[in-house]
């Protein structure tokens, strides 16, 4: 068994913008006040891996998410907000899995962001999820994990992975199915997705980066319908240069509900790596949605994974 986990903590300021926070992640909860907040949320997880003898393998993962400021606990009513996972598999079969576990949709959404939806610069749901909810937080406290999950991820052949999964619903909701196709072959990547509730609740996005070396650049394209925020289309574009002290990013996100009421948001981010584990960090973020003021926001701080 390891223990590993993230203790992120800076400072975060927002202007009085009236542009709302869900399309500006990450921002502080205060406007114009300087607020002690962590750009990429902290966590405790234990995970563990046996060979149980013909090639096959069980493995457990479970993973605590909380406030380093505070100490409380990021949902009061989950501890293992994170993922609670029992699985097995092999190199050759793949895997199954069943517990609390991301949508596999959330794996494309998430690597289509070069700041993986942290800091005040990321993308996020927003912009790389058509801010997709299928269900209330009193059902199911995210909107990028689901409980009660069944899944199977496909070995790696010739660069090609896949994953699906269904998560049932118990009487709090639908039966969930979601899945998600992806090619990683040397500096292209290419993924697909998709998250479904039911015929009006539903999700499908498309992502591609490549690295050329000494630039990445990432887009994607996602396309909602239903669920607490309605139908909606986002695209987004971001570019990561790495330097000889760490990198810096760009990034540019459009949504346009059907409600009309359209928003963007520009990123740019620095990270300064001190070690393979603890690096420093400033982001900008800015967003604007129709008929609102700009909401700004900047942060800086120190992440260290273990």
């Amino acid at each position: 068994m390891s223990i590993y986990g993230i203790i992120d903590q800076g400072v975060v300021k927002a202007n009085s913008g009236t542009t709302p926070g869900a399309l500006l992640p990450g921002r502080g909860a205060a406007p114009d006040v300087w607020t002690l907040k962590a750009g990429n949320t902290s966590r405790l997880g234990f995970r563990g891996q046996e060979d149980v003898g013909g090639g096959l393998y069980a493995r457990f993962q479970f993973e605590h998410r909380f406030a380093a400021d505070t100490g409380a606990a990021s949902n009061a009513s989950v501890f293992w907000l994170g993922r609670s996972v029992i699985a097995v598999g092999s190199k050759t079969l793949g895997e199954l899995y069943a517990g609390r576990e991301y949508s596999p949709a959330y794996w494309v959404a998430l690597n289509a962001d070069p700041t993986l939806w942290s800091y005040v610069s990321q993308l996020g749901s927003a912009y790389t999820y058509a801010n997709y909810t299928p269900v209330a937080a009193t059902v199911e406290a995210s909107n990028i994990r689901w409980a009660n999950s069944i899944g199977y991820k496909s070995p790696i052949l010739g660069g090609f992975s896949a994953e699906v999964a269904t998560a049932l619903g118990e009487g709090a909701h639908k039966r969930a199915t979601a899945g998600n196709a992806q090619y990683k072959r040397g500096p292209l990547w290419l993924a697909a997705g998709f998250d479904r509730l039911d015929s009006t609740t539903n999700l499908v996005l498309a992502a591609a980066g490549y690295d050329f070396g000494f630039v990445s650049p990432l887009i994607s394209y996602s396309k909602a319908k239903g669920g607490l925020n309605g139908d909606g289309k986002a695209f987004s574009m971001a570019a990561t240069v790495p330097l000889g002290f760490g990198r810096v990013l760009a990034s540019y996100g459009r949504l346009s509900p059907a409600s009309g009421l359209n928003s963007s948001m520009l990123g740019a981010g620095v990270q300064y790596d001190l070690s393979k584990r603890t690096l420093l960090y400033s982001n900008l973020g800015s967003a604007k949605r129709d008929g609102l003021t700009r909401t700004t926001a900047v942060d800086a701080g120190v992440k260290h994974t273990f």
